[in-house]
């Protein structure tokens, strides 16, 4: 894990308290982290300081996620999530600005380059289709109560990633676990995401691929079940400016399993794009 802190920010935005991690400073050119599903800002520590030297790196947690408020009524949406980010960059005045995002992060960040294409220089998006559908499984999910941890030696031994199989290291594991909850009234640790975010209504979005404009990476995780190859290709090829990268050892939780290969994939199409110097001996 790297040494360099991020700086730890909140913004009222759409009615929500919204929470975001910062490294770098402007006026070096903007880099948004977005998380999946039932993650966080952190589960980019280990990523986003080697961007720092040359980004100003911005990592939000999403509403309902992290240290986002919880939207009340709920609203998870799509177009819930697209308007925050639209919001924050606007506010933050950080477009023209490249686009990162994972699973439901990289579904979102689709989502905002197609509807402003103008303000995303680069997209990458990871592990993530461009079909979202509502699965049974998540709703099941949301039914259930929320997990409750006795301390923080129980929320070590139980706590899994969403889905489970990763090939991540256990000191990041560790420290994604503690970046997932918060102490509860009863003296416990409860998960900050809200269950309720879990499901959400489809969204199809391969209709508008076409319109994506900005140089773009799919990346998809070798041993992903998420993301077939074939997917991966369809992506590339509906897309005017589009390549894909498949990451060995790696599954859905591509940047967690493999970081080496991952950045120096991100790397790769960054500095074919006139960017440069993203030092991947700081993962060591």
């Amino acid at each position: 894990m790297s040494d360099i802190h991020p700086s730890s920010h909140h913004i009222y935005l759409n009615g929500t308290r919204l929470h975001y991690l910062e490294w770098g400073a402007a006026p070096m050119p903007a880099l948004v982290l977005l998380h999946g599903g039932a993650a966080h800002a952190h589960w980019w520590d280990h990523l986003a300081p080697i961007f720092a030297p040359h980004y100003r790196v911005i990592a939000l947690d999403l509403r309902g996620h992290g240290d986002s408020s919880w939207a009340i009524p709920p609203a998870y949406q799509i177009d819930d999530y697209v308007a925050d980010v639209t919001a924050l960059i606007a506010q933050l005045a950080l477009a023209p600005l490249t686009l990162l995002g994972h699973s439901l992060g990289g579904f979102i960040a689709l989502a905002y380059a197609i509807a402003q294409p103008q303000l995303v220089r680069r997209l990458i998006v990871v592990d993530m289709r461009a079909r979202l559908s509502s699965r049974r499984y998540m709703r099941l999910l949301q039914a259930l109560p929320s997990p409750v941890y006795q301390d923080e030696q129980d929320l070590l031994r139980r706590f899994r990633l969403l889905p489970a199989d990763t090939h991540a290291r256990p000191q990041l594991l560790r420290s994604i676990a503690r970046h997932s909850v918060r102490p509860s009234t009863a003296r416990q640790l409860q998960l900050k995401s809200d269950r309720a975010a879990f499901t959400r209504v489809p969204c199809d979005l391969e209709g508008q691929l076409a319109r994506l404009t900005c140089p773009t990476l799919f990346i998809r995780g070798q041993d992903s079940r998420y993301l077939s190859a074939r997917s991966l290709a369809e992506l590339t090829q509906t897309c005017p400016d589009a390549r894909g990268v498949e990451i060995p050892r790696a599954g859905h939780h591509v940047f967690l399993d493999n970081p080496a290969d991952f950045l120096q994939a991100v790397q790769d199409f960054l500095d074919d794009r006139g960017t440069n110097d993203i030092d991947e001996r700081k993962l060591q």
